[in-house]
């Protein structure tokens, strides 16, 4: 049956059901459903979601481990921490002020320097320090604010960015973390691209410690066409587009290059094409014309500096 004789109990049939509630709201607001950050299962995140709940129920013990979660950069690492955080909430007193704090999660500073490391975990739990403290000082007050507000586990992204230091300067800043680590005894999970284990191996102690885990690109496989049809699942448009149709996600996986995140980017603007022009379902053909440039593409046309 052709997409214009489909009956109206046809029209979003292969949808979820929030994503067909979505249909009769506006074109932004469909294409702004696509691009949120919904958690779609997958056995590489699922895999990674385990060994965080293994550190997180980790008994305290002398040496608590470290994981270093390693991923090419829009490969969906961020969301598995967030997804991570959202089923360990802190608990509230009566006052609405929390008082455990299961998981602290933390941005790496732009430079690997000891009192930014600090300064950034006073950000996070609402504390303002004297700019003139030192780092020392900035130690010990960390140590007992933590203590109070018995936090758990311990999360910091974006670990690569340490690497914009001297070898000096991180082996300071992952002696910090450790020092953390063995101070309050709670483990300690990193989370960056390729670079970041660079950074961990300029101290062996810390590397001993610190388990990998590794998000991989995505292959075409069976296990991407079937993440494919999850998504067809939530795009809220009218017909089935057959994403997970070899050919198809043949054509996409070339597009984003094996990351999620660059898939999703991808999926929106076929989105809206898709409901621009009034046909409901995505072509082979939009991918073309649908404004989308893959990663290299992207980095080839970079203006030279």
């Amino acid at each position: 049956m052709s997409d214009q004789s489909a009956t109206m109990d046809q029209v979003g049939a292969h949808l979820a059901k929030i994503a067909r509630q979505m249909l009769e709201r506006s074109t932004k607001e469909r294409v702004d459903f696509v691009k949120r950050d919904s958690w779609i299962p997958y056995q590489a995140a699922e895999d990674i979601l385990h060994q965080l709940e293994d550190l997180f129920t980790h008994p305290k013990v002398a040496r608590m481990p470290f994981l270093a979660i390693c991923s090419r950069t829009n490969n969906g690492k961020s969301r598995i921490l967030d997804y991570f955080l959202e089923q360990h909430r802190p608990d509230d007193n009566p006052a609405g002020c929390a008082i455990h704090l299961p998981v602290l999660r933390i941005q790496c500073p732009g430079l690997p320097d000891e009192s930014r490391l600090y300064d950034e975990i006073f950000r996070r739990v609402f504390v303002k320090v004297r700019p003139s403290m030192s780092a020392k000082d900035k130690q010990s007050m960390v140590f007992g604010i933590l203590s109070d507000i018995d936090v758990g586990m311990l999360i910091i992204d974006e670990v690569n960015f340490a690497e914009s230091g001297t070898i000096a300067k991180q082996k300071t800043f992952l002696n910090a973390l450790r020092s953390l680590s063995i101070e309050l005894k709670i483990p300690v999970a990193m989370a960056g691209t390729e670079e970041m284990m660079r950074v961990i191996r300029t101290v062996p102690a810390f590397e001993n410690r610190a388990i990998p885990a590794y998000l991989p690109l995505w292959q075409c496989d069976l296990a991407f066409r079937e993440l494919l049809a999850s998504f067809e699942r939530i795009i809220p448009l009218k017909y089935p587009s057959g994403l997970s149709k070899k050919k198809f996600a043949t054509l996409l996986h070339c597009r984003c290059e094996g990351t999620i995140g660059e898939l999703k980017l991808l999926l929106g603007k076929l989105t809206k094409l898709a409901i621009d022009t009034g046909l409901e379902r995505i072509t082979d053909e939009m991918v073309d014309v649908c404004g989308y440039k893959s990663p290299s593409v992207r980095l080839r046309e970079r203006a030279p500096l």
